[in-house]
């Protein structure tokens, strides 16, 4: 086994176990609204604040 390889497997040894998805919380998000919402203010989703986003989610 070459140095390469080892690092790697000694990289997945330190992984924290991966998250399930039923152990994440249901949020639910309007992205129709959240798009239609930064149209109509001339911006792109990403150029939106936190609090405009968070309009969006229930």
């Amino acid at each position: 086994m070459n140095g390469q390889m080892k690092r790697y497997r000694e990289s997945l040894a330190m992984m924290p176990e991966p998250i399930m998805l039923s152990q994440c919380p249901q949020i639910k998000l309007d992205l129709r609204g959240l798009m239609e919402y930064a149209k109509r203010n001339g911006k792109k989703v990403i150029e939106l604040t936190e609090e405009e986003k968070k309009l969006f989610i229930q």
